[in-house]
């Protein structure tokens, strides 16, 4: 038998213990801090815990699933609604569990009991009440609300399309937003034809011929080639052009033997149905690249490559000198060819002066000298190059347009 002493200082020992455990726990829960307020009352209930934890009461321990009523913050991905009170309800009989002090659980969450104080029920029925849950319908009820404006926009913009202006003939656009192509005409530049290195067009002005490319015969740009292919040939295009730059590694990347395989196979079919050009080949003048991959990939082909012009591109110095640098860039095409026409369908200054450079070249394609040359394009239609902002032109953008 132990004296009235030792028994107090037992119970004394033993209470101080159940205190320290409860902070142990409360710390646990506090890790996550998904609402604040909880961590803040956790620390005035303490004290008041004590006593109540004390008397060891069961509904107590029931006020926890408020305690999980903060986790649909974790399950908002899951669009749980009513599911998600369920959930919580299974929780609790874990937590009890879990620590053989159940009498201190209550301590980091009994402050969400203030509202209906002595009602575990009424807890449980308003920790479904105040589900975050629910909100989170209303953004996807908004989503999908969002194609009927864009389907109205793109109904409404057809007829208001630009017709491209007369003249012109040999220049187009290369871009990635139809719209730019749509104002390079609305504000009176000339041009016949665009290409996006893509298959598919967008919405072009009227009187813009759209060409579409193979960009390489892997499958994710050769799935759906033919499809695209006639449907552009039944809306006018009366060329079709192939893989790009397959002369660099970080292009369609292609030996030319791979090259007139798959020009054979992938282009070729449209003989007599559009006009086909050759791959597009960069102006590098290393060995295995450029002029020197084209006269490479013809021999490949050994005549079985249908092949109506070539297609180049080009990039250097401006001003006057990167002028003659480009102007000499289409001869060697044209040469290496076999004097087939050029399609120049991509090109751009990239030092000195671009105007310069543009005035020069733009006067010279339009000679005799350079009737070889069938189409070109500058590299693009696009803000920071043809243009200053989405409805201005930039200074060498409004010669090439022919309004300066």
């Amino acid at each position: 038998m132990y004296s009235k002493t030792t028994l107090m200082a037992l119970c004394a020992a033993a209470a101080v213990k159940e205190v320290a455990a409860g902070h142990g726990h409360q710390h646990l829960h506090a890790d996550k801090r998904e609402i604040v307020w909880a961590a803040t009352e956790t620390v005035v209930v303490t004290d008041y815990v004590t006593v109540t934890v004390t008397g060891g009461q069961g509904p107590t321990v029931a006020a926890v699933p408020t305690s999980v009523k903060h986790r649909p913050h974790h399950s908002h991905s899951k669009e749980s609604s009513a599911p998600a009170s369920t959930a919580e309800s299974s929780t609790p009989a874990a937590e009890p569990t879990t620590s053989s002090t159940p009498k201190v659980i209550p301590t980091t969450m009994i402050t969400a009991v203030k509202s209906t104080t002595t009602k575990p029920t009424t807890t449980t029925t308003t920790a479904k009440t105040t589900s975050v849950v629910k909100p989170v319908e209303t953004p996807s009820v908004i989503q999908e609300a969002v194609p009927t404006p864009t389907t109205t926009t793109t109904a409404s913009a057809a007829p208001t399309h630009p017709t491209a202006v007369k003249g012109g003939d040999k220049r187009g656009l290369a871009f990635n937003d139809a719209s730019l192509v749509q104002e390079f005409i609305s504000l009176g530049g000339e041009a016949s034809w665009a290409y996006n290195w893509g298959s598919t067009s967008g919405d072009l002005p009227k009187g813009v011929t759209y060409y579409p490319m193979l960009w390489s015969p892997a499958p994710d740009h050769s799935n759906g080639w033919d499809g695209y292919a006639k449907a552009a040939i039944s809306k006018g295009a009366d060329a079709l052009l192939s893989f790009n730059e397959p002369d660099i590694a970080s292009q369609a990347n292609m030996s030319p033997q791979a090259a007139a395989q798959g020009h054979i196979q992938w282009m070729n079919p449209y003989a007599g149905q559009a006009r086909i050009s050759s791959p597009a080949i960069s102006s590098s003048e290393n060995a295995g690249q450029g002029v020197d991959w084209l006269k490479q990939f013809f021999s490949a082909c050994g005549g079985k490559c249908q092949v109506d012009f070539c297609a180049a591109h080009w990039y250097g110095p401006g001003g006057a000198d990167g002028a003659a640098l480009f102007l000499q860039h289409l001869k060697d095409v044209n040469t290496a060819c076999d004097g087939k026409p050029v399609w120049m369908t991509e090109f751009a200054a990239e030092s000195g002066s671009v105007d310069d450079f543009m005035s020069t070249i733009v006067k010279a394609l339009n000679t005799d000298e350079y009737s070889f040359v069938e189409k070109y394009s500058y590299f693009m239609a696009s803000v920071g190059d043809l243009f200053t902002s989405s409805t201005q032109l930039s200074s060498f953008g409004k010669i090439y347009a022919g309004l300066s």
